[in-house]
């Protein structure tokens, strides 16, 4: 009973309510709506500037050329190829080839030739010094042989205080003769480091098909890109290497004041392995081996007319009269040497410590 008076009530009120709103609105015809317009000074207390307007669409680039256009053009492609980098050495080389193709209008295979030429001409002086190491080890040849003949024997010996004390007065002796070995070393590397520049350059060239490379040959190898099918490239490299081995424009060393076992890897071992490893690669670095192996005997020649040595002061070449054998016969010479020499003392404690071990790791006998 009470829940159900407080909804008659409840209903009473509401009624009453709805009665006194509608009494209170007055008519439709005199009513008028108020609009209240919010601006962005409202909501964000900033201002719309005056003569705002939308900007028009930018103007899309236009087109780049694709590398068949630049090639026609005559502009360069390394960068699109991505054999452009300005800190290594044979990006340098690559623009210089590519410039003496495009400019002077030559083919591939002889821009090659001539960019090797250039730059060994450019790097004259790296034989220079490699003739006058030469022309001073030859001056004290005897002297040197002496040192290297007893240093051998005091290592038959096993006399290892023996061979400090000679490598000690070859010091000396080079100090007062002021014949500096690392001179030597360094030709080797200024040369490697050449020969790595080139060799890199025109490789990654090959590799990514450098637009002209594969019809930029002649003769037999008109594909720069590919193998020579004929091995003759392989074969003229591994010649002339060693021929400039032999020489000895490349090491500072001429093969006469070489060791058997160094001339036997210099003279017969590198053009082999060159051999074979030039016949698995492009001819474009066969091109340019035989080109640089040429330029190297053509400077061997050139050193040996003595006008030219006494311009750039390059003392003439001691030459000894004995007669050297190969390389060959001189290693198997030594190697039979070695097995007729009876042991050294050390030799026969360390056989003897050797049976000693082997006695005590045995079984015992019954």
């Amino acid at each position: 009973m009470l829940s159900l008076g407080r909804v008659a009530i409840n209903r009473t009120l509401a009624s009453r309510l709805a009665v006194a709103s509608t009494s209170s609105l007055p008519s439709c015809s005199a009513t008028t709506i108020q609009r209240r317009h919010i601006s962005s000074k409202d909501i964000f207390n900033t201002q719309t500037p005056t003569g705002f307007s939308i900007p028009d669409v930018p103007i899309p680039p236009p087109p780049t050329k694709t590398i068949a256009e630049l090639v026609e053009s005559g502009e360069s492609v390394l960068q699109e190829l991505g054999l452009w980098s300005w800190w290594k050495p044979s990006s340098y080389f690559r623009w210089a080839l590519e410039s003496i193709h495009v400019h002077l209008d030559v083919p591939w295979w002889s821009a090659i030739v001539c960019t090797t030429i250039l730059l060994r001409l450019a790097l004259i002086g790296v034989p220079i010094m490699s003739q006058k190491l030469v022309a001073k080890q030859s001056k004290y040849k005897k002297e040197l042989d002496a040192f290297r003949s007893r240093i051998e024997d005091a290592r038959r010996e096993g006399d290892n205080l023996a061979i400090q004390q000679i490598l000690l007065e070859q010091r000396d002796f080079y100090k007062a003769k002021d014949i500096k070995m690392g001179r030597q070393l360094g030709i080797m590397l200024v040369n490697g480091g050449i020969f790595m520049t080139q060799f890199l350059a025109i490789r990654k060239m090959a590799v990514v098909s450098y637009p002209g490379f594969s019809t930029g040959g002649a003769l037999w190898f008109t594909d720069l890109t590919s193998c020579d099918p004929y091995w003759a490239l392989p074969v003229i490299s591994a010649a002339t290497m060693a021929m400039v081995m032999r020489v000895g424009i490349e090491s500072g060393a001429s093969a006469d004041q070489m060791t058997p076992w160094m001339r036997l890897g210099m003279q017969y071992g590198l053009p082999v392995i060159i051999l074979i490893s030039s016949s698995q690669f492009a001819s474009g670095l066969c091109v340019y081996w035989c080109a640089s192996n040429i330029v190297s005997l053509f400077y061997a020649g050139f050193f040996k007319v003595p006008a030219v040595r006494k311009m750039l002061n390059i003392p003439d070449v001691v030459k000894t009269d004995s007669t050297r054998a190969s390389a060959l016969s001189e290693v198997w010479k030594g190697y039979k040497n070695k097995k007729q020499v009876q042991p050294s003392l050390s030799d026969l404690r360390i056989e003897d410590a050797k049976r000693f071990k082997k006695a005590g790791q045995g079984k015992p006998r019954v």
